[in-house]
């Protein structure tokens, strides 16, 4: 493999509220072309089940074995190729979510994301976890239920899916701890981002049912409001626009899946003018009304 050339490398456009997380396996024969350079807003982890793969993550190159794991944090250029000399197919799981629909606290979310990506920066193989380390660990298992899951689509099964991969990422920093590396100490460290722009996020999650204006949220962060807008993009890969929007759409997912409420109150709820509003921006959101999308569960 050699050095990514920028040029070539493509955006990986994923869907992140209809698709917020992807299950998946994949085969690699020896007249495979594997997967080029790109990137995404996903944090995504492959786990080698059978053959040898080669691995690239920015400029840094990993051999992956059967039973090794490698985690790419979102937005790094990354590419997976068969390894030249193996005679033998290559099977994989890949996982992929979106950080922002994992169902733990905020304050968890942020650190996954801080971590492994300032952990890679301080020693590019902290993202290369081998058998070795994984053997004693429910990896497998977690993988296979969750790919299960996903197949069957079964009432909940986002939400066993998103409690397997926190499980994992939590074994993941644990095995960190075990390399030696002081995860307190990077959770805790100044970061390129202002801490209020990852605390304004969970005002935005607690408020989301109250008027809400982009201005004011910079206000509370002590910025101007182009800076403001220019940092969220930068640190959530999408404006707070469509983030409040995002919070409020999901919570009135919620509400239709567990509440047999009509969609004044919820739109009520999730701080939409009206019963019009919420139709309307769930419809630009997942291509469906609430009531069509609801049939669709059924």
């Amino acid at each position: 493999m050699k050095p990514i050339d920028k040029k070539n490398v493509f955006f990986q456009y994923i869907d992140r509220l209809n698709a917020p997380l992807e299950v998946f396996m994949l085969e690699e024969t020896p007249s495979g072309a594997g997967v080029s350079p790109h990137w995404h807003y996903y944090l995504e982890k492959l786990y080698i089940l059978k053959g040898d793969l080669q691995a690239q993550c920015d400029n840094d190159f990993y051999m992956l074995h059967p039973g090794d794991l490698i985690l790419f944090y979102p937005q790094a250029v990354h590419s997976m190729h068969r390894a030249p000399e193996s005679k033998e197919d290559v099977e994989y799981f890949v996982i992929m979510i979106d950080l922002n629909f994992l169902n733990i606290t905020n304050e968890y979310r942020t650190r996954f994301s801080k971590l492994f990506r300032i952990a890679y920066q301080q020693n590019p193989d902290y993202i290369h976890f081998r058998r070795t380390e994984l053997q004693e660990l429910p990896i497998l298992q977690l993988l296979s239920h969750s790919l299960e899951e996903k197949r069957t689509h079964s009432y909940g099964y986002d939400v066993l899916i998103c409690s397997n991969i926190a499980s994992l990422l939590t074994y993941l920093m644990r095995c960190l701890q075990k390399k030696g590396v002081d995860t307190d100490t990077i959770i805790t460290a100044p970061d390129d981002c202002d801490a209020s722009i990852y605390s304004i996020s969970k005002y935005i999650e607690q408020h989301c049912g109250e008027p809400l204006r982009v201005h004011e949220l910079a206000q509370m962060c002590g910025m101007s409001y182009s800076y403001f807008a220019k940092l969220f993009r930068e640190t959530y890969n999408q404006s707070c626009k469509e983030y409040i929007e995002f919070t409020r759409i999901n919570k009135a997912t919620d509400l239709l899946l567990f509440t047999n409420q009509d969609l004044t109150y919820i739109s009520q709820e999730t701080g939409f003018a009206d019963c019009s509003h919420l139709i309307r921006t769930f419809k630009k959101w997942k291509g469906m009304t609430p009531k069509q999308w609801k049939k669709t569960l059924k």
